[in-house]
């Protein structure tokens, strides 16, 4: 039989690493000792085949240039009957005999020569699937295992087996994995001139380190004599359920869907059925319901309706009706329409090209967790017998889901803890530390979990408030009424002129006043009266019309049309101003939760926002709140600095926004300055934290009456649309401000003028100033 051998460079610079030659002495000195130890038949058998072979002294030793041993074809056959049983069959199983360290076969089976040989004359040095890397590292891990077994005897954890993932012959280019073993017990290590010494402490402080083995053991001074027998054995099934484990444990937040996709090839291994495609749809419960997640499901052929979510929502919902009575799996071999009329929730199918399906609902406890879909464009594709190859899958699939959902459940307490309550990262330690303390006290010794509470701690406050934004609301208000007396006005004339009714002329009047107080100047009681009109004069006599006379009822559906159907009012000058004042949070809101992520970096601070017209906010910094870290002034006085950028770079964006507005509100910046530390705890029954002690609380005193302070003698508001204000109350607290703006003048992001103002006495605060500098809109 004619040596296969490889035509690829890929390993020759290996290969010459170190002497290897066929030689059939290791295993004629096997069978010597195998006779020795034996009386039976195979004993007499076993020295018939070593009178052979030492007939021939040639065969011991290396063979040289044995690129073809047909002449040595009674020999080869000999060490074939007592290597391979009877039991092994040339056409279905996978073995070679080659030469040691080389990638040189000269005995093998019909499908060895299939995966290894692609001309059937030539081996593939690297088939389909294989990692030339990873099949360099394993050759040369193997061959020093080898040495140190052979020459030193040293303990190894000698494995002569090597997992790849592959392609093999006719699996449809479908992923298989194999095991390939290399039985290396016919192959003598020789040592040229002395065994180099080494000493296995050594070996083992290298922690068997290729790099360090090559250093200490160069492959010149060895060389190998016999040959290794090749095994391969199909894994597919161990190997993937191996690989599904791992990627349920690797799955966090952010790769999910990454997960999902990968199980789906996984479990497509499984089968090894051509055309058949695995689809897996997590169905998390949600307060008691089940809830679809668009983003994980889009990838199913039943749910994956792309751009129409309402269409998406009906077919779960009746897919879920479908599963409240039948909890089996739903087999269907060929998708007809008979299949469409009896499951309308698969309707979408044919337009897939699906012909063969199956949805098999995942339950766990006695809850859904979620479906994996089977589908191929064949019908009768997908048989019992493909789905029994994937049932080993189930229960990892139920692990993967059950991981999801533990995922999706702290991703909604993330949620909830950063939107809902104070406990964010920076500070959630604390109450961590004072929970595990709480839950390690003998039941009948609790109390009260006791206060949280931070010392020392150095408060920043920012406030970004929209300009006369109670004006703005009370225009709006008195547009939508004015347009709608007018709008009463002129469906009242139209009622008059269509039928008798003496009642409308005092409405008229009526009306015709309260458009004459709105124009004028509206006062709150005014406001009232006029809702209180349309509400209960008004809206019920339009609807009573217009049951009762048909020949009013065009005028009056006009009407109708106008005004909001719930409240009865019209409403769009209030919804505009609603709409843009929304917009402007919604934006500040953004760029303050991105920041909120950023300044956590330098040092860890408590961040609280909260909306009011506006948005304001308080930021908490300190040794207390960080226990872990060394806190120093600088990361506040940086936190100072960003605070004043931020505020600037809120005023550019909403002066940008502004002419995307349907009403055009502007915005203020407003900082206070406080140099002194505080206390601060957290209350149970606000769920906030709070300041604590008397000259702490006039700090919370300063930040509630500063928003709308006057400077002295002028009644002007401090602040202004397009400007900073920095509120402070003592000189050193100016100085450090006044640094943080002339650098941020000096980068173009400030304006060159500042204002330093004297500020109005306010109720329990007197002798603050202020710092005023506009933004560099450009």
């Amino acid at each position: 039989m004619k040596v296969l051998s490889a035509n690829s460079e890929v390993f020759k610079g290996e290969e010459v690493l170190i002497d290897s030659h066929i030689s059939f002495g290791p295993y004629v000195k096997f069978l010597k000792e195998k006779a020795a130890r034996k009386s039976d038949a195979r004993a007499a058998y076993y020295q018939q085949i070593v009178s052979q072979f030492e007939g021939n002294p040639a065969l011991l030793g290396p063979i040289a240039g044995a690129d073809d041993l047909s002449s040595y074809q009674e020999y080869v056959d000999l060490v074939i009957s007592t290597i391979f049983p009877v039991t092994v069959d040339m056409d279905k199983d996978i073995y070679g005999i080659g030469v040691p360290n080389k990638f040189a076969i000269f005995y093998y089976s019909e499908l060895f020569r299939k995966l290894f040989a692609a001309n059937g004359d030539k081996l593939v040095a690297v088939p389909e699937g294989m990692s030339v890397e990873k099949v360099k590292k394993d050759k040369l891990e193997w061959l020093y295992k080898l040495i140190l077994e052979k020459v030193y005897d040293f303990p190894v954890d000698y494995r002569n087996e090597i997992i790849h993932h592959v392609t093999l012959p006719d699996s449809n280019g479908l992923k298989k994995y194999i095991k390939l073993q290399i039985d290396a017990r016919f192959v003598d290590v020789i040592v040229k001139g002395e065994v180099p010494k080494l000493s296995y402490d050594n070996v083992c402080r290298t922690k068997f380190s290729l790099d360090a083995l090559q250093e200490m053991l160069p492959l010149r001074n060895f060389a190998l004599e016999g040959f290794v027998i090749w095994t391969i054995q199909d894994v597919t099934k161990d190997e993937v359920q191996n690989s599904m484990k791992n990627l349920i444990l690797d799955m966090h937040d952010g790769n999910e869907q990454q997960t999902y996709r990968r199980m789906e090839e996984e479990v497509e291994s499984l089968m090894q059925e051509r055309d058949t495609s695995v689809h897996i749809v997590p169905i998390p419960k949600i307060n008691g319901r089940y809830v679809l997640e668009c983003d994980l499901c889009e990838s199913g052929v039943m749910l994956g309706v792309i751009n129409n979510g309402k269409q998406q929502q009906q077919l779960f919902q009746q897919l879920l009706d479908h599963l409240t009575r039948q909890k089996e799996p739903l087999f269907i071999p060929d998708v007809t329409e008979a299949t469409l009329l009896a499951y309308p929730f698969l309707r979408y199918l044919p337009l897939k090209g699906i012909r063969s399906y199956v949805m098999a609902p995942v339950w766990h406890e006695g809850q859904l967790l979620g479906i994996v879909e089977l589908a191929s464009s064949e019908p009768n594709r997908i048989t019992a017998e493909t789905m029994g190859r994937a049932m080993p899958a189930y229960p990892l699939l139920i692990m993967l889901l059950t991981r999801g959902v533990d995922i999706l459940n702290n991703r909604i307490i993330q949620v909830i803890k950063e939107q809902f309550t104070a406990l964010q990262p920076a500070v959630e330690w604390k109450f961590t530390d004072a929970a595990w303390h709480y839950l390690h006290t003998p039941k009948e010794e609790r109390k009260d979990i006791g206060n949280i509470a931070f010392e020392n701690v150095y408060p920043l406050y920012g406030a970004v408030d929209i300009r006369n934004s109670s004006t703005e609301r009370s225009n709006a208000i008195h547009e939508d009424l004015r347009e709608q007396l007018l709008l009463i006005k002129e469906t009242l004339e139209h009622i008059g002129n269509a039928i008798y009714l003496p009642l409308l002329e005092e409405l008229k009047f009526k009306n015709d006043e309260l458009i004459t107080g709105i124009t004028s100047g509206m006062l709150s009681e005014d406001e009232l009266k006029t809702n209180n009109y349309l509400d209960e004069e008004i809206g019920p006599l339009f609807r009573h019309l217009h049951e009762s006379h048909a020949e009013l009822q065009p005028v009056l559906e006009r009407y109708f049309s106008l005004v909001d159907t719930t409240e009865g009012h019209i409403l769009h000058h209030r919804q505009e101003y609603e709409d843009s004042l929304a917009g402007i949070n919604a934006e500040i809101n953004k760029y303050l939760d991105k920041e909120k992520e950023n300044i956590q970096h330098s040092f860890p601070c408590y961040f609280e926002k909260y909306r009011t017209d506006g948005v304001e906010y308080n930021i908490y910094i300190g040794q207390s709140i960080a226990h872990n870290r060394k806190f120093d002034l600088l990361y506040l006085r940086n936190l100072r600095l960003w605070q004043i950028s931020s505020m600037a770079e809120i005023a550019k964006m909403t002066n940008k926004l502004k002419d995307t507005l349907k009403v055009p509100l502007q915005t203020t910046q407003l900082i206070l300055a406080h140099s002194n530390p505080i206390d601060i705890s957290f209350r149970q029954d606000e769920r906030r934290f709070d300041v604590e002690g008397a000259y702490n609380i006039r700090y919370e005193i300063m930040k509630k009456r500063i928003d709308k302070v006057h400077i002295r003698q002028t009644g002007k508001r401090l602040t202004q649309p397009g400007t900073i204000s920095i509120v402070y109350a003592y000189a050193k607290e100016m100085e450090e401000y006044l640094k943080y703006i002339t650098f941020l003048q000096n980068k173009g992001v400030l304006s060159p003028e500042v204002e330093m103002l004297d500020l109005e006495d306010l109720q329990g605060v007197s002798g603050l100033r202020a710092l005023r500098v506009k933004v560099n809109m450009d």
